[in-house]
Order: structure tokens, then C-alpha cells, then sequence
């Protein structure tokens, strides 16, 4: 187990290599104890509306959107898309070691409700899929940071804390693009 963790730490944090990544370290995957209401918490960041694989799949289509015209802006979506990734899989690790499967769902409602395509922003032009995406980012970063406070398990506090890091990072870097591209000096 410890040899699959060190092997598993020290891959996730081979992307911080990317040139869109923040190049901070990732902490361990590791919670104090099964806690069902912090998975619930964390599945929402995970497959919400707001969530990592909203954010996965929406990057991804402006990417492929962006490609022909505007081949910098189709590198950054796929680049922090897959960024976006990483958290994903630290967030699905993290709901596990709480005890929850980490299934596409969220469960804070007392049911199960399922990812779906819909939580993605698709848009029509370029400005207002890069305005999508700077919501995306402010969006995240409030829920990561309501949920920090809700947790009283300091693993899963500072993994937050450094995903914040990274959702800062890429606010940073689609607030560049929106301003290049859609507000023309």
C-alpha cells in the first residue's frame, strides 16, 4: 500500500510539468476516517454542476472548438483540462478512502442525481465560451472554498487549499485569454 501510494503521488504530480500547470506539489490522498457527509460534499465537486467533470468536459469542447481559429486558446483548454483531471482523480480517490463510491453522482439531496452533458456550457462564439469559463473557475473556487470550511479533516483541507491554487491559476490564465481576445485595447 505504501509503495502503490508513493507510485500513485509521484505521478500525479509529474503534470505540474505542463506549461499551463501552477508548479506546486500536490499533497497525499489521505483522510483521518470514512465520512460519508464529507463524500457528499466532495461528490458535488466532483460530478455537480459545478464540478470537475463539468469543467473537464467543457474545456475540452472549447478546445476542439477553438482549434482551427485559435490554436493558443485550443492548447490552453486542453491543457487545463487535463489538469482538471488530476483533481478528479484526487477528488474520486478521496471520496473512496471516505467510504462512498465515487460514482458520477451527487447525494446531497437525499437521492442520487447523475452527471450530465447538460452542466456543460457548450456556447456559440468565442467570448462568451471564455466568459463560461472564467464563471466555471469563480464558481469552483467558492464551492471548493465552502466546502474547506465545512471539513474538519485537515487532509482533505489542504488538498482543497491546493486545488483552489490551481483554480486561481486557471482563472488567471482564461481572464489573459478574455482580455487579448475580447477586450480589444
Amino acid at each position: 500500500m505504501a509503495a502503490e501510494q508513493k507510485t500513485r503521488n509521484g505521478s500525479q504530480n509529474e503534470h505540474i510539468r505542463r506549461w499551463c500547470a501552477l508548479p506546486v506539489p500536490y499533497p497525499e490522498v489521505k483522510v483521518q476516517r470514512p465520512n460519508r457527509f464529507y463524500a457528499e460534499l466532495l461528490l458535488e465537486d466532483y460530478a455537480g454542476q459545478v464540478s470537475e467533470t463539468t469543467a473537464i468536459n467543457q474545456y475540452f469542447h472549447h478546445h476542439i472548438m477553438f482549434e482551427e481559429r485559435y490554436p493558443d486558446l485550443a492548447e490552453l483548454e486542453e491543457c487545463l483540462s487535463i489538469i482538471e483531471m488530476w483533481h478528479l482523480e484526487m477528488l474520486g480517490e478521496t471520496i473512496r478512502l471516505l467510504g462512498v463510491d465515487p460514482q458520477l453522482r451527487t447525494l446531497t439531496t437525499n437521492k442520487q442525481t447523475y452527471w450530465c452533458a447538460d452542466y456543460v456550457y457548450y456556447g456559440t462564439a468565442l467570448c462568451d465560451r471564455l466568459a463560461a469559463d472564467v464563471a466555471a473557475e469563480k464558481a469552483a473556487i467558492a464551492n471548493y472554498r465552502e466546502h474547506q470550511r465545512l471539513i474538519r479533516d485537515p487532509h482533505i483541507v489542504e488538498m482543497l487549499e491546493r486545488i483552489i491554487m490551481d483554480e486561481e491559476h486557471h482563472l488567471k490564465l482564461f481572464t489573459e485569454a478574455m482580455n487579448k481576445y475580447c477586450n480589444p485595447k
